[in-house]
């Protein structure tokens, strides 16, 4: 009899990488997967016939009653499903956890350091309110995933022993060909380079550093790959620099459609800023994304990402703020012409079939 596995995700599932690869591994291992994410407004949701999908409608967009309402209906449909493993997605699936029984195995993917999360920075009652909500619930998980190597050693160092295993955040190698054609959307000339960030749009991201290198190279534009709650303030800098016929905003792209609209930029950024440890420590997907695309990336010089961009020449890692390193980047890598190699290495060393087994290992 197949096993029961339910993913919590409090977002939209059909835009995450990691619960999507983490889904389809399940099911072809012979597990019955269920999903349950947030009903996204405005957009897609998640559709598939591999997996039983549950779309919580939140009342509210951000914020602790937002939280609330999912964990509730969370809790409601675990109580009727009854699985046999659970993950908790992300921190704030994670109080479910201790409503679940005794043979179920619980699971907890922590994919950052959620208590020094940059947006809770300037919020510290919020920072006590999820630091303490982490530190109550981590007890009822028996394993717990992480991303980085420096994650494994803050939650050691913080919450004492635990399993913790490195899964790191690899690209799925399978994916579609969207219908979007960059250039043709937003009438980009042929002999523009295009610079891509994809990701949320949030604060300390980088987008605004990626956005000022357009005053230094006139025949480049910009293509930001995503939605957040930064994205106004990314909207005010574009008019202010009077760029706005040089930056483009597609939206959210489905995850398996992500890579086929990547390779059509030149160059990746990742310039995350030193705002917050999880920051610091991060190791993001799209360094990798960007590689399966074909594309070179600029990032930051953090431990975790240039430990990676070094090792497999993904691009070059640079000072988060120096402009001058990033002008200098920017030349180098325009000049850069070895897609097929990086593809390859990519293929070859950094892909979510490397990552597969050691995941399915964990419910043997």
């Amino acid at each position: 009899m197949k096993k029961n596995v339910i993913i919590a995700f409090l977002g939209n599932a059909k835009f995450d990488a990691r619960c999507i690869n983490m889904a389809n591994s399940l099911f072809d291992h012979g597990y019955k997967v269920i999903i349950i994410d947030e009903l996204a407004i405005d957009e897609e949701n998640l559709e598939s016939n591999r997996f039983k999908i549950f779309h919580v409608k939140t009342k509210f967009k951000n914020g602790v009653k937002r939280y609330w309402n999912f964990y509730c209906e969370v809790k409601k449909i675990n109580n009727q499903i009854k699985p046999d493993i659970f993950i908790a997605a992300d921190l704030f699936s994670l109080g479910t956890l201790s409503k679940l029984n005794e043979k179920c195995l619980k699971i907890y993917d922590c994919r950052e350091i959620y208590s020094n999360l940059t947006s809770l920075a300037y919020k510290p009652i919020k920072q006590l309110f999820w630091t303490y909500y982490e530190k109550i619930n981590y007890k009822y998980s028996d394993k717990v995933l992480v991303t980085a190597k420096k994650d494994k050693e803050f939650l050691i160092s913080k919450y004492r022993f635990k399993e913790i295993k490195m899964i790191l955040n690899f690209p799925n190698i399978k994916n579609k060909k969207s219908m979007i054609n960059i250039r043709e959307k937003f009438k980009i000339a042929e002999n523009n380079k295009i610079f891509l960030y994809q990701g949320a749009i949030q604060t300390g991201r980088g987008i605004e550093q990626m956005i000022t290198l357009l005053q230094h190279f006139e025949d480049s534009v910009v293509c930001i790959i995503g939605e957040g709650e930064h994205k106004q303030k990314i909207i005010q800098l574009i008019n202010k620099l009077n760029l706005s016929n040089r930056v483009f905003f597609t939206g959210n792209i489905p995850y398996a459609e992500l890579i086929s609209v990547s390779k059509q930029a030149d160059i990746g950024f990742s310039l995350i800023q030193p705002l917050s440890k999880s920051y610091k420590q991060a190791l993001p997907n799209k360094l990798f994304e960007y590689g399966l695309a074909g594309i070179p990336t600029i990032a930051s010089d953090f431990s975790e990402m240039k430990n990676y961009i070094v090792r497999f020449k993904l691009g070059i890692a640079v000072a988060p703020n120096n402009i001058n390193d990033h002008i200098k980047a920017v030349h180098k890598l325009l000049k850069w012409n070895d897609s097929k190699l990086l593809i390859n290495t990519v293929r070859d060393n950094l892909t979510w079939d490397s990552q597969e087994q050691k995941f399915i290992d964990l419910f043997n």
